[in-house]
């Protein structure tokens, strides 16, 4: 594990940092692309990523505030601290939630079509979250609960796993690496929604629900086998707050999916996806025809 790549005096350049922040660029560029092979105008998916971004770092670090009140109290007063952002303190949950809600608010005050466009970005959640949580990994946190199992990992004793005290976990014990289990999630997801848009995409919204159920399906999953510290118990130690908030993820999304269907296929507006994709791979053809062109002309 080496969270930082390199210093150079005051300049530090952490591997969470720069997986955060190619997780960005690939996943904008990705659905930058998708859009222009779509025939839409890809500078809204410039400014919906803008939108994105801001929505995600500020729900990440409020709800990590929200969440981990206490850590914060103890260190002075609470909302200073809430603005220390550099000190670390982020909840993938928040940022999830509230960049969902902002980037759904904004495509409706632009009068975009709200569900094309999100399924275009959709892709790009499962590649940003496969990226993201490699960056996790090296940084040491997000970690997995101790274990004898040959999937454990032992990290480094200066790692968040073991100097963090409210862990109880000694150095040189072996934990679950689940911020590798979640990097193959979003790979996986990213690979299961192309496959759909391909073969089974009969209406608009069916990507982004099966991405907001995919996600709350995993992390519901994925948080019997995380470290859960014990503010973040409900429900008498039953349930963690994130999977109370995971179940809720997961039927939104097969909600929208159902009343995204219902509503298609009672206005007899169910997609082909044989034609949808050929039409997406005419584009491309074409595109790649123009750019030939354009620089043949360059050269004369």
């Amino acid at each position: 594990m080496h969270p930082t790549l390199f210093q150079i005096g005051p300049l530090t350049l952490r591997v969470y940092g720069l997986a955060l922040a190619l997780s960005f660029f690939l996943g904008m560029m990705l659905a930058a692309r998708r859009a222009r092979n779509r025939g839409l105008d890809h500078r809204h998916i410039y400014d919906l990523s803008l939108v994105i971004l801001i929505c995600a770092v500020v729900g990440s670090r409020l709800f990590h505030f929200i969440f981990h009140y206490d850590q914060y109290a103890i260190h002075g007063d609470p909302w200073l601290q809430l603005l220390r952002i550099w000190d670390g303190g982020l909840m993938l949950f928040g940022g999830f939630i509230l960049a969902l809600g902002g980037s759904l608010f904004y495509l409706w005050r632009k009068k975009l079509p709200v569900w094309e466009i999100t399924d275009i970005v959709a892709p790009s959640v499962g590649l940003g979250l496969g990226i993201t949580r490699i960056g996790c990994f090296f940084n040491g946190c997000c970690f997995g609960r101790a274990t004898d199992s040959w999937l454990g990992m032992v990290f480094p004793d200066n790692s968040a796993v073991y100097y963090t005290p409210r862990t109880g976990i000694l150095p040189g014990t072996p934990v679950l690496p689940t911020q590798l289990f979640e990097s193959a999630a979003g790979f996986a997801l990213f690979g299961l929604l192309i496959l759909v848009e391909r073969k089974w995409k009969r209406f608009h919204g069916l990507l982004f629900g099966i991405t907001i159920a995919f996600f709350g399906a995993w992390r519901l999953f994925i948080e019997e086998l995380r470290f859960r510290e014990d503010d973040m118990w409900a429900f008498g130690g039953f349930l963690s707050k994130n999977q109370v908030l995971s179940i809720v993820i997961f039927l939104a999304g097969a909600g929208i999916v159902l009343w995204r269907w219902l509503a298609d296929r009672k206005a007899g507006r169910l997609l082909d996806p044989a034609a949808e994709h050929a039409a997406v791979l005419e584009a491309v053809r074409r595109r790649g025809g123009r750019g030939k062109k354009a620089g043949r002309a360059k050269k004369k």
